[in-house]
């Protein structure tokens, strides 16, 4: 029964006040007094989104992605559900690292995390390297994935900056992952990542980035980035980019790149 807000303005006035009639008939007024509220509530949200929306865009504002909001919002994030608030179905996770995990890490003698959070899918890179090295900007997250993976002894997790990967060596890593961490980066600390991708990266290597791709207007957070932008800057730093995908298939299903429309984009270090 829940409607989309901007289809309301295809109906005209008079039709809605019939519907308002019917509506009171068939139901109740007691129901009908909570749809008015449910539609005069997503109304104004709806117009508070799209204005904000704007004036971010017009006046270049980091919204809720600047480095120090993101720091706050996961350093004290519940981080008990392990981040797989954010996984579609158990098929799709499977699919994930199917499709993306285990053809493209593998015997490998340093894998880069951006952003593991509470681990989700550090425990399928974690086996795929010599030395395995997570990063994320909330020391929370660091704390959690050093505690569920004591026992890897190839595992290091340190907390970054949110803008480079000044503690790793040039050409040192030969494979990047980062999933539901990018859609939450502005496009100045994406570029400014892009490059130091270009700088870790030994010739040859892979980055696999998870990503916005309509600018935020899809809402969850989301960070300003566009498909198009993250090619942009991936070339421009001198990577090339071999695939970008917002949905596949595998075994006769197609599964989406992440909730809000987002985009899975694959890049290489020239050899």
């Amino acid at each position: 029964m829940k409607d989309i807000v901007e289809n309301r303005q295809r109906i005209s006035l008079g039709s809605k006040l019939r519907l308002a009639l019917i509506s009171i008939r068939s139901n109740g007024p007691v129901w009908f007094i909570f749809l008015g509220i449910y539609y005069l509530g997503s109304a104004v949200s709806d117009f508070g989104f799209r204005h904000a929306d704007m004036l971010r865009k017009k006046r270049n504002l980091p919204g809720m992605n600047s480095r120090l909001a993101n720091k706050v919002i996961w350093e004290s994030w519940d981080w008990s559900g392990k981040g797989d608030e954010w996984t579609i179905s158990p098929e799709w996770k499977a699919s994930v690292v199917r499709n993306f995990i285990d053809p493209y890490y593998k015997d490998y003698d340093k894998i880069l995390e951006i952003g593991p959070g509470a681990g989700r899918w550090t425990e399928f890179l974690v086996t795929k390297a010599k030395k395995f090295i997570g990063i994320d900007i909330s020391e929370t997250c660091v704390l959690e994935c050093r505690k569920r993976f004591s026992s890897c002894s190839n595992a290091e997790f340190e907390v970054g900056n949110g803008q480079d990967l000044a503690m790793i060596a040039t050409s040192s890593v030969d494979g990047i992952w980062s999933f539901d961490v990018f859609v939450h980066i502005n496009s100045d600390e994406f570029l400014s990542y892009t490059k130091e991708f270009r700088r870790v990266l030994k010739p040859g290597g892979v980055v696999i980035i998870h990503h916005g791709s309509v600018g935020g207007s899809q809402g969850g957070w989301r960070s300003n980035m566009t498909t198009a932008m993250a090619h942009e800057f991936m070339t421009a730093s001198g990577l090339e980019v071999e695939k970008q995908l917002q949905t596949w298939l595998d075994a006769g299903t197609e599964y989406p790149a992440g909730l809000y429309s987002d985009t899975i984009t694959i890049a290489r270090k020239p050899a």
